[in-house]
């Protein structure tokens, strides 16, 4: 957010509480002079800034917003670090990055926004007190602070989500003061560009549209005591939309998504001790896995999605090595003991130990 003078020389002015005459005045020149200053049409000349700074009781640096310069500069330094302790899964390195932010700069919005997600990078459910203590008062400082949609919608997500198997009533609040679905911002752009900015944004909605759905049903089945069958089909819906998109196979980010569903169809395969659809869907687990792990930028190619493209630089994650390590770990779990001799669960797990990260 860059400061100009004419913004800064017209608040000094308010809050002194003088005309542009009496300025003028002051200074030996034009009111004239000073209007101009105000619009951004000129800027006052160098021998005049002494007495202007002067005049208002500030520094020159003050007055050529030098210090909001220096502000943003650092917000900025920090946002790089950042970036790349999400990329790298480093949650506590990365929170004590946005800590350090907020002691230099408490009343920064955007600060305590990052701090807020910092806070809450390892999203366990219910979010345990010390940590929904901070995230609540941050989510309520940004709404009381801000006039950013973007800040504000976040503040309100986390809110909604950190009250959420703690205070009903409250997550409620939180989540009825977002917008509807049927209004949202992406939907608009859909509608309203034409050519291929407007392609690109169906494109962006489409894609935001069956992520969502996805995590929806998927998300169901936590709700009340599933049956097994009734869970795998849950997880197999979210998978099937998923390919309907990304009709090519080439899944891009959402290679993790479905090696996920597929561990989770694999776990329930594992409570009707099903071994030969147990081994199936861990062997599709593990192959997404493997793809997630070794994806590169790239665009991807399905007809419905070919204006989209994947960046890793614009991706983050809240744990340390790839999808490999994600699911060597899950291996480890008892439920899958019935198979642990078979060769194919052997295969398996050679297979995501080739690609695992050494952490």
């Amino acid at each position: 957010m860059e400061i100009h003078i004419n913004e800064k020389l017209r608040a000094l002015r308010k809050q002194k509480n003088v005309t542009q005459e009496e300025l003028a005045q002051h200074l030996g020149i034009t009111p004239q002079s000073v209007g101009k200053w105000e619009r951004g049409e000129g800027f006052p000349d160098i021998t005049l800034l002494p007495k202007i700074a002067f005049y208002f009781d500030v520094t020159i640096d003050a007055l050529l917003c030098v210090d909001q310069v220096k502000i943003e500069e650092t917000i900025a330094a920090y946002r790089q670090q950042s970036t790349i302790c999400k990329q790298n899964g480093e949650n506590e390195k990365n929170l004590k990055i946005w800590e350090q932010a907020y002691k230099e700069f408490p009343n920064d919005c955007r600060v305590m926004e990052e701090l807020m997600f910092a806070v809450n990078r390892d999203a366990v459910y219910p979010c345990p007190k010390e940590k929904a203590d901070r995230i609540i008062a941050l989510g309520e400082a940004i709404l009381q602070k801000s006039t950013d949609t973007r800040q504000r919608e976040n503040a309100i997500m986390q809110l909604a989500y950190t009250y959420n198997g703690i205070d009903t009533e409250k997550a409620l609040h939180y989540a009825d003061m977002a917008g509807n679905f049927n209004v949202t911002r992406e939907d608009l752009r859909s509608s309203i560009l034409d050519g291929e900015e407007g392609v690109k944004a169906c494109q962006t909605y489409l894609m935001s549209l069956i992520h969502t759905a996805a995590m929806t049903a998927s998300g169901m089945t936590s709700k009340v005591q599933f049956s097994p069958k009734e869970v795998i089909e849950a997880y197999q819906f979210a998978i099937d939309i998923l390919f309907r998109l990304y009709s090519d196979g080439n899944l891009g980010f959402y290679h993790y998504d479905v090696s996920y569903y597929y561990y989770k169809i694999a776990a329930q395969y594992a409570a009707l001790s099903d071994r030969e659809h147990t081994l199936k869907a861990l062997t599709e687990s593990c192959r997404h896995a493997i793809k997630d792990s070794t994806l590169h930028d790239m665009t991807y190619t399905a007809p419905m999605v070919n204006r989209m493209q994947y960046h890793k630089s614009n991706t983050s994650k809240n744990y340390t090595g790839n999808s490999c390590n994600l699911r060597l770990k899950a291996l480890e779990d008892r439920q899958f003991d019935f198979i642990r001799e078979e060769d194919a669960f052997n295969q398996i797990i050679a297979d995501l130990e080739k690609y695992a990260e050494l952490i």
